[in-house]
């Protein structure tokens, strides 16, 4: 049955308080995976995975700690549970704003931007890509993006990155991902553009 985990991203100044004892994710026992997010010019940061039974816990502590951190719901197949092994050369664009913006998933500009991920880009990262999904506030607001894949260098990374279509619709962000916290998912074969249940990321369930 396709599904959705619960993902908390967060950046820049929040980077060292949250590797420390003054900060975790909640539901610390439905952690999935946990990965530094490593400076690749967007600065650093952390993005826990956990299970969608986290996820008002999760949105509890993203409006306590302020904007700098955010949480979504991310497509539960991208996810590598279990003890991540570390990594060199992974990296992540993440487009999402860190506040409260975010637009209907039926909105033309997201099903534009799944148009030309399926048209340019992940044809572009060929078998560089690891996964990608879409990132949501709620069942239907659609507030981002995520897209993992390999690349030998962070500049060779930020050149793939620039050609992320969610990029004009949301900031976007680069990282190196400390830790292998996402499993390759074979990209969707289009030309669908719409999601496998109401509340699912896109392209959740294309290969259930």
């Amino acid at each position: 049955m396709p599904d959705w985990a619960t993902a908390l991203i967060a950046v820049e100044s929040m980077t060292a308080e949250a590797g420390g004892e003054t900060f975790g994710p909640p539901g610390r026992g439905r952690l999935l995976a946990h990965s530094a997010l490593v400076d690749a010019g967007s600065g650093g940061g952390h993005v826990w995975l956990l299970d969608r039974s986290a996820w008002e816990e999760a949105l509890a502590v993203a409006s306590r700690v302020g904007h700098q951190i955010r949480a979504v719901r991310v497509w539960d197949a991208v996810v590598a549970e279990g003890s991540a092994s570390p990594v060199d050369q992974w990296y992540v664009s993440v487009s999402l704003d860190l506040g409260t913006s975010a637009l209907e998933f039926d909105d033309p500009a997201v099903s534009g931007a799944i148009r030309r991920m399926l048209e340019s880009y992940l044809p572009l990262l060929g078998r560089r890509l690891i996964a990608t999904s879409t990132l949501m506030s709620d069942w239907r607001h659609c507030c981002g993006a995520l897209t993992a894949f390999e690349a030998g260098s962070a500049a060779e990374a930020r050149v793939l990155a620039s050609d992320d279509p969610w990029r004009a619709m949301f900031p976007g962000r680069l990282f190196r991902l400390e830790r292998a916290v996402f499993r390759h998912v074979p990209p969707p074969a289009g030309p669908n553009t719409q999601r496998y249940g109401g509340s699912n990321p896109w392209p959740g369930g294309c290969f259930a």
